[in-house]
């Protein structure tokens, strides 16, 4: 009589194959749209602070449970809400009145070896997107090959166990690994040209705009100040 394989089920273990493969479908990453020109107006800093509540409870006592003896039997513990806040700093650089892109913003102003430094950590993202996303696609392949594919493989001996061979039964983890580290390497390359300020110091970005502001004449010549701190965000 012919044994009959038990079909094999899709379980848990699939869901890890699934995020690697999401990760393919749309963590593609690309550079961010720069090329702005000068047009002669001033470079700004503007530099606005959020402040952000949120609710927490915080104990403020005890309250001791007693039988009618006076034995103490338990204690339960008094919470009440209480409201805290913190602070989120956030700046923004500007040609005139328009908002720009950092990389354009020092190009403009002339420092070019800045602005370098900003294309070529957003180049980096985007090659570290690429070939994490090979690296996931394949692990992910391999992954899958080996839940569904590689079982099949081999040969049943007198006793009706499958000998298979040995390579079949790690690729199946090897694969989901080399998806799953392809997967943050990815993601790690997709927030690089998605970080909002490469070189995150508005007081760089400030001493920039002064000195580009000074060459075209929009600040007196005798000003002796040495460092420009960058303005408050305006009302609109």
């Amino acid at each position: 009589m012919s044994q009959i394989e038990p079909r094999r089920k899709i379980g848990w273990s699939a869901v890890p194959v699934v995020a690697v493969l999401a990760v393919g479908s749309w963590g593609c990453a690309h550079l961010p749209k720069t090329g702005t020109e000068s047009t002669g107006e001033p470079l700004n800093v503007e530099v606005r602070t959020e402040t952000h509540t949120y609710v927490t409870q915080a104990k403020v006592g005890e309250v001791q449970h007693r039988d009618s003896s006076g034995r103490l039997v338990g204690t339960s513990s008094l919470y009440e809400n209480q409201v805290g806040s913190y602070d989120v700093t956030r700046w923004q650089v500007f040609q005139g009145d328009t908002p720009i892109d950092d990389q354009d913003f020092y190009k403009i102003a002339g420092d070019t070896e800045t602005a370098n430094q900003i294309a070529d950590y957003r180049s980096t993202g985007v090659t570290m997107n690429r070939v994490g996303l090979g690296l996931a696609i394949a692990g992910g392949a391999l992954a899958i090959a080996g839940m569904f594919i590689f079982p099949l493989m081999g040969e049943k001996d007198q006793y009706g166990n499958v000998d298979r061979p040995a390579w079949t039964i790690y690729a199946g983890t090897g694969g989901l690994i080399l998806g799953l580290v392809g997967g943050g390497v990815a993601w790690a390359g997709y927030a690089r040209t998605k970080r909002e300020h490469p070189i995150d110091d508005p007081q760089r970005a400030a001493n920039t705009a002064r000195k580009y502001n000074k060459q075209i004449g929009e600040m007196p010549e005798n000003d002796d100040e040495e460092e420009e701190r960058p303005r408050r965000k305006r009302r609109r």
